[in-house]
């Protein structure tokens, strides 16, 4: 997905668990941790809640904190990201989940940043977690 300003991106991976379990990794702390590589994260994921995150990158500290919109157990997440660096940014992720065979997949689809470079470092991102995520299955 390209939105017409090209700010938005969406990516797809399936993973050989179900859909219950791949919902369960992006609310789970530790999971998330492993898979964002950030140093320290608390996760209230319901809405109206928040996950915070400790992130240094580069030598230089991108923590953010995600304040949770809706939460549809084992089908929905959607949040905005606050990014410490950048109070006024607010991108919009929406997790889609839903079962593919013996397996289950999730989109992610991001939306609202500014520039092209910025959609496209954290779809880099996101391909990072998701293939990190594949691995902790695989384990």
């Amino acid at each position: 997905m390209e939105t017409s300003n090209n700010v938005g991106f969406e990516v797809s991976h399936v993973f050989p668990v179900s859909q219950a379990k791949l919902f369960k990794a992006f609310i789970d702390a530790n999971t998330l941790k492993q898979i964002w590589g950030v140093s320290s994260i608390s996760v209230d994921a319901r809405p109206g809640g928040h996950a915070r995150a400790e992130l240094s990158f580069e030598n230089e500290s991108w923590d953010f904190t995600i304040s949770y919109q809706d939460v549809m157990p084992h089908h929905t997440l959607r949040w905005i990201v606050h990014f410490d660096r950048f109070p006024n940014k607010e991108p919009q992720a929406t997790l889609l989940f839903s079962a593919m065979g013996s397996g289950a997949e999730v989109t992610v689809r991001m939306k609202n940043f500014e520039t092209a470079h910025e959609r496209d470092s954290n779809k880099q991102a996101w391909e990072g977690a998701l293939r990190k995520l594949e691995e902790i299955f695989a384990t």
